[in-house]
Order: structure tokens, then C-alpha cells, then sequence
């Protein structure tokens, strides 16, 4: 059983996102894509992103 917003697998964020950020998250969603879903998308497009641009910096 989970206590609190860590457990084995997983950690859960809490943050506040603009109105116009949500709309247009909601427009560009996959049909049967959860909330979550596109959020961990993001998130690892993001990521791998960055750890891209740092690897070229460090070049």
C-alpha cells in the first residue's frame, strides 16, 4: 500500500498550470490519452532534450 506521494514505482508532483497551457494541452492530446499520459510524454521529450543541448555544450 502507497503512504503519502512516493511508492516503489512512482512519485506524484503537484504543480499549477496556466488556463491557456491546460486548453492547449487538452487540443493536442491523443484521443484516449490520459492527463498523465501526455504530462510523462512531455516530460521525457523534455528531458531527453536537454541532455541533448548538454551534451553539445560540453562538446
Amino acid at each position: 500500500m502507497a503512504t503519502g506521494t512516493n511508492n516503489a514505482k512512482s512519485q506524484a508532483l503537484k504543480a499549477r498550470v496556466p488556463h491557456d497551457i491546460v486548453e492547449a494541452m487538452e487540443d493536442v492530446k491523443q484521443d484516449g490519452e490520459s492527463t498523465s499520459q501526455f504530462i510523462i510524454a512531455s516530460m521525457q521529450g523534455e528531458i531527453k532534450r536537454r541532455q541533448r543541448r548538454k551534451k553539445q555544450e560540453a562538446e
